[in-house]
């Protein structure tokens, strides 16, 4: 019997030590996803700047500050005019940071009331409308939302933009939002393209099990299929890619933090594990922009 109580004890040990490992890497996987997501310099609070390397609580000051008084930057390199900023700094900076417009159409409710003049209300009757309505066409649209008037749109157009939902890089959240699309529909979307890669058009979606020409076409004005931009893709976002497992995604992500936006497609042969051969594989799915885009999540 009391072989059998050492053994117990022994046993419900080494699970507690397994489990304390699994929970410690969980834990620093989630860290480690944190300092991945990019920093909106025209919506961020003070604490979320805070977080930024190299960022102190007066330079963040400095830069909410400046945007109250001048409005949002409108690119990165903008923070150049912000008092205690350097290009040294700067240059550290870059690769966490976006300028980015706010996108109507796949915005969620706790980003959106960070909007200077946006508070959480008004913010919920923007999704609400969205979610009963379909994408906006325009950002001149939100005056068809209670609350928001003609003064309160221009206080609030400069941070904001209207964009097409990329089925490259949608969450399911976001196609439900288009007229037409249910949730059978979504997930085979989704499911199509972990299997498949990318869309390379919008046309391609009649491969997609439950989708049609007609369907096609009544969504035609709410979609794009456009390639995934580096300089702004999540390490989700880049795993849509073949050839793109979560480790590289990591490496990528990092790597743009580190060094700044990319120039282009083929710098990602100085991203470690990515070589000549495998980039040929995935250059196809992606794509180069500024890196004062599009905030679409």
């Amino acid at each position: 019997m009391k072989r059998y109580r050492i053994t117990a004890v022994w046993l419900i040990a080494f699970m507690l030590i397994i489990s304390g490992f699994a929970y410690a890497q969980g834990a620093q996987q989630q860290t480690r996803q944190q300092s991945m997501e990019m920093v909106n310099v025209n919506i961020a609070t003070q604490e979320e700047l805070q977080r930024v390397p190299g960022m102190d609580q007066s330079l963040a000051q400095s830069i909410i500050q400046h945007r109250q008084t001048n409005g949002p930057f409108q690119s990165v390199d903008d923070l150049a005019q912000v008092q205690g900023m350097d290009e040294q700094k700067l240059k550290g900076m870059k690769g966490h940071l976006t300028a980015e417009k706010i996108n109507i159409n796949t915005v969620k409710a706790e980003d959106l009331q960070k909007v200077p003049g946006m508070d959480q209300a008004l913010a919920q009757s923007v999704i609400q409308y969205r979610d009963s309505n379909g994408p906006f066409q325009s950002v001149d649209d939100l005056t068809k939302v209670q609350g928001i008037s003609d003064q309160k749109l221009e206080s609030i157009q400069a941070y904001l933009t209207v964009e097409k939902i990329n089925v490259n890089t949608a969450t399911a959240e976001e196609l439900q939002i288009v007229p037409g699309m249910d949730q059978s529909l979504v997930q085979s979307i989704i499911q199509y393209r972990e299997t498949n890669g990318p869309f390379g058009s919008v046309d391609e979606l009649t491969q997609v099990q439950g989708m049609d020409e007609q369907k096609i076409q009544s969504m035609q004005d709410f979609l794009t299929a456009e390639k995934i931009d580096l300089n702004t893709a999540s390490a989700e976002e880049l795993q849509v890619v073949p050839g793109i497992d979560q480790s590289l995604a990591w490496n990528i992500v990092e790597y743009r933090q580190a060094n700044g936006p990319f120039g282009s497609v083929d710098e990602l042969t100085q991203v470690s594990g990515i070589t000549e051969e495998n980039l040929s594989t995935i250059r196809e799915h992606l794509d180069v922009k500024e890196s004062g885009g599009l905030l679409n999540r």
